[in-house]
């Protein structure tokens, strides 16, 4: 338990819905609902809690038995997190884990990250004018804790990003496109090029990542 730091987090996902935006936001959370797991620790120490991933401020949080939301505090001391079938590897002292994703006999990351993003301002008669402005809100704070600028006269949206990584050596490199993917194959380049384009991949989805990260793999055990 001495790894583990208490964070205190005020949760007004209904403040948003009520006096913001009208509309669901989201509150930053990967998960709908703190999901059974395990947190194992290189000590060999394993504990049990239920389990969320905070995407806005990129930590691992737990809930415990009074309701407090708990964030562990020394992530490089943990070998794994296992929230369901799903595996999540600390990926700096800060706090942020990826999630390990099995693609044929190895495996690629998921880095998981949310903003809040204003959808508009008031613009009359129930409409909203589009703004890209983050800057100009009052203030409040979001599910996480963090403080936020809101103006009551805009609407906000939660926007997630999914960044892919390979792991090569202890340093985890983004794979964004088949040549970049190629060069974490060596030898294979073209191979990896050719499969995406035949197979059209996109590398925002999980699913095509997984395929031609499998596809790689396969290459390098012949």
């Amino acid at each position: 338990m001495k790894t583990i730091q208490l964070c205190y987090y005020l949760l007004i996902l209904s403040c948003f819905n009520s006096l913001y935006a009208q509309e669901e936001v989201g509150n930053g959370m990967l998960f709908q609902n703190f999901e059974k797991g395990k947190v194992i620790f290189k000590s060999g120490t394993v504990y049990s809690a239920a389990l969320n991933y905070n995407m806005m401020r990129e930590e691992m949080v737990f809930l415990n038995p009074d309701s407090t939301i708990l964030a562990i505090a020394n992530p490089l001391e943990v070998l794994v997190v296992i929230i369901g079938e799903r595996r999540f590897l600390p990926v700096s002292a800060k706090g942020d884990f990826y999630e390990e994703i099995q693609a044929g006999k190895g495996s690629f990351f998921v880095q998981w990250r949310a903003v809040m993003l204003s959808a508009g301002k008031a613009a009359g008669y129930g409409g909203y004018s589009q703004t890209n402005s983050v800057s100009s809100f009052s203030g409040v704070q979001d599910a996480s804790g963090m403080y936020i600028k809101l103006n009551p006269d805009e609407k906000f949206r939660m926007k997630t990003d999914s960044i892919f990584y390979l792991k090569s050596g202890n340093s985890y490199k983004k794979i964004f496109t088949a040549k970049a993917l190629g060069k974490l194959f060596k030898g294979h380049e073209s191979e990896i090029v050719e499969y995406a384009n035949a197979q059209s991949i996109n590398f925002g989805k999980i699913a095509d990542v997984a395929r031609i990260v499998e596809y790689g793999y396969s290459l390098i055990e012949k």
